[in-house]
């Protein structure tokens, strides 16, 4: 059984840790006239997952944008690869990350011997604990400075005997018996997959990691998991280090802490013994002395005795059904047919795909921003200069979506576009999605993406984020493109 893609888990752990993807080979899809934030530092923390290796060319990497990052404000041409600060430039930390650690606020009796280990008594009991939970339902809401101040949510049904349903912006996964179900919005499809274990265990082993979400993870009642649960699943290396007890009713607080300074202070409902809470101060020895990034994490749960009020349940409602993620991934099958397009060149003209009728079409969605796509284009010239050479009918375009210019100011986008693409020489034309219909006609989730149509206008092959092997990758695509019949 193939696991996730690069794709799916860019949506959970963008959604729960907010963090930059920049090491990602993806650019997460954008709307153009979102105005751009403050951003937070983009340092990753120790306790956020490893950069997936790209996946091969032909299975996508994108996703829906649960939690899209905000384009910067393109007042020039330059992409941001190229704005960057010189690497030993001091950074800037906003307030916000410069808060102490939990810790400097706990007194010597709340971290002595006895305090840790009350601590690591509650710790141990929570496996048993939560697998003696018939069913619950629960709502975690996860805040942050980076999200702008938009709370993310993630929803979660479970029930004893193993079922489950977890809810979250763009995906939904679904548990039942031994089968796991994965629907992504916008797909007119959805992936079957038969996987063995606890829910935990079963939708990790599909997704390819481990669910950031605590309370699955503690459902599982594996003991080893109880730290990482701490830390939305990434950390197995925090330590209980401190116990403050609870006044007037008030929850219970723990302390954790891990070898690199993250620490997370975790609030106990007195009257469940549950998680009610958990604070979290991510850091590590390679951030700038004093950047710490904060993020809280609040559970609202139901819990019942006597089985959910609504049984878990997934209804295929006609879609078509696939048996790999990647498949799921992929906004289009092979020999779909290629939405039309009229897309506006550098100098004004007009292209349609009707118009190339007898070419195998290349289009490669890409923005000045994105930093995957700086990556790709020059390799998408090396295949344009082949495909020009070889004397074969192949047409290779660019097409430039999700800029955000000044709409007050005429032509601004031309300009920008056509400034940046003088620069690069490239050897092939680019064309430019002006109200974004064609990106969404193609549903966009991210770019790099490139699409290769059959002479006929049907699809040939999808590609999403940037692969070092795609000039390889898109030869052989044309090649069989060309000796499509029909």
């Amino acid at each position: 059984m193939k696991k996730s893609s690069l794709s799916v888990q860019s949506v959970m752990f963008t959604l729960v840790f907010g963090i930059s993807l920049a090491c990602a080979p993806i650019c997460l899809a954008q709307n153009p006239s979102d105005t751009p934030a403050a951003k937070a530092p983009t340092a990753t923390p120790t306790t956020a997952p490893a950069a997936t290796p790209a996946a091969p060319t032909t299975t996508p990497t994108a996703a829906p944008a649960a939690t899209p990052t905000t384009a910067p404000d393109m007042d020039s041409a330059e992409p941001q690869d190229q704005m960057a600060p010189p690497p030993n430039a001091p950074m800037n930390v906003p307030p916000e990350f410069k808060a102490p650690a939990p810790s400097t606020t706990w007194s010597a009796d709340e971290k002595s011997a006895l305090a840790v280990a009350q601590a690591t008594a509650i710790v141990k009991s929570f496996p048993a604990r939560y697998s003696a939970i018939p069913a619950l339902e629960e709502t975690m809401i996860i805040r942050s400075p980076q999200f702008q101040g938009q709370d993310q949510k993630v929803q979660l049904l479970a029930t004893k005997s193993g079922d489950a349903k977890v809810i979250m912006p763009g995906i939904t996964l679904t548990r039942l018996n031994d089968q796991v179900y994965v629907e992504m919005d916008g797909r007119p499809k959805y992936a079957q997959i038969k996987q063995a274990g606890t829910a935990v265990k079963a939708l990790g082993e599909v997704m390819g990691g481990k669910l950031p979400l605590p309370t699955l993870i503690l459902l599982g009642g594996d003991s080893a998991d109880v730290a990482a649960a701490m830390t939305l699943g990434q950390n197995p290396d925090m330590f209980p280090s401190g116990f403050r007890a609870g006044v007037d009713g008030k929850p219970d607080q723990i302390l954790m802490i891990d070898p690199q300074g993250t620490e997370v202070v975790a609030f106990i409902d007195p009257k469940t013994g549950l998680l009610a809470s958990i604070d979290m101060s991510l850091t590590n020895p390679q951030f700038p002395p004093g950047l710490r990034l904060p993020m809280s994490v609040t559970f609202e749960r139901k819990v019942y005795d006597a089985g959910l009020p609504t049984p878990i349940a997934f209804d295929p409602a006609g879609r078509k059904m696939t048996d790999t993620l990647d498949s799921l991934d992929q906004p289009f099958d092979v020999g779909d047919a290629a939405p039309d397009f009229i897309l506006q060149t550098l100098d004004g003209g007009k292209i349609t795909l009707a118009d190339l009728k007898g070419k195998v079409v290349v289009l490669d969605f890409w923005a000045t921003w994105c930093k995957p796509c700086m990556m790709a284009l020059p390799l998408l010239d090396t295949f344009a200069k082949w495909a020009n050479e070889s004397g074969k009918p192949i047409a290779v375009y660019g097409v430039n979506v999700m800029e955000k210019v000044d709409k007050q100011v005429p032509n601004a986008r031309e300009k920008m576009v056509g400034d940046f693409w003088k620069g690069k020489a490239f050897s092939f034309p680019t064309l430019i999605d002006f109200d974004e219909q064609v990106g969404k006609d193609y549903k966009l989730t991210g770019i790099p993406f490139t699409v290769v149509i059959t002479p006929n206008g049907k699809i040939a092959a999808i590609h999403m984020g940037f692969d070092e092997k795609s000039v390889e990758n898109l030869k052989k695509d044309v090649e069989a493109a060309l000796a499509t019949k029909g």
